[in-house]
């Protein structure tokens, strides 16, 4: 009984590093897409000079963003952190407010994912983008 303990306590031990290690890997990710969102917001912005001083900068800047549309990703329990990868990326490009991140991260989940999201929220007080991204890592 002892040894199926240790065991047990040995294999814990192995997921808490590997979830930390994903968390780093996730941080580390998402300070590079944050560096290159900005990068291509400034190229987008010297790009869109008005062509006459009646002109209005800013609707030109939204343009070269609006021509391609982005939608959030569907999340059906398949590689967590590629899916909150991509929704920060969403959530940047759209300026969504932190708790906007979590009504829409619930909008996008599919199948069994959706049970265990109502679930997560009837037993965390109050869920935020933090605490999801880590559930959702923890749990799939």
């Amino acid at each position: 009984m002892g040894d199926r303990v240790d065991a047990l306590e040995n294999q814990m031990g192995e997921v808490q590093a590997t979830l930390k290690s994903l968390a780093e890997q996730m941080q580390q990710q998402s300070k590079v897409m944050m560096e290159l969102s900005k990068q291509l917001g400034k190229r987008t912005t010297a790009s869109s000079a008005p062509e006459s001083e009646g002109s209005i900068g800013n609707e030109q800047g939204e343009s070269c963003l609006s021509g391609k549309k982005v939608k959030l990703p569907v999340f059906e329990g398949e590689d967590p952190v590629a899916w909150i990868t991509r929704s920060e990326i969403y959530f940047d490009v759209q300026n969504t407010s932190e708790e906007m991140k979590v009504k829409l991260a619930r909008l996008s989940m599919e199948g069994s994912t959706i049970h265990w999201f109502n679930l997560l929220l009837e037993t965390e007080d109050e869920l935020s983008w933090v605490k999801l991204k880590k559930a959702l890592i923890a749990r799939y």
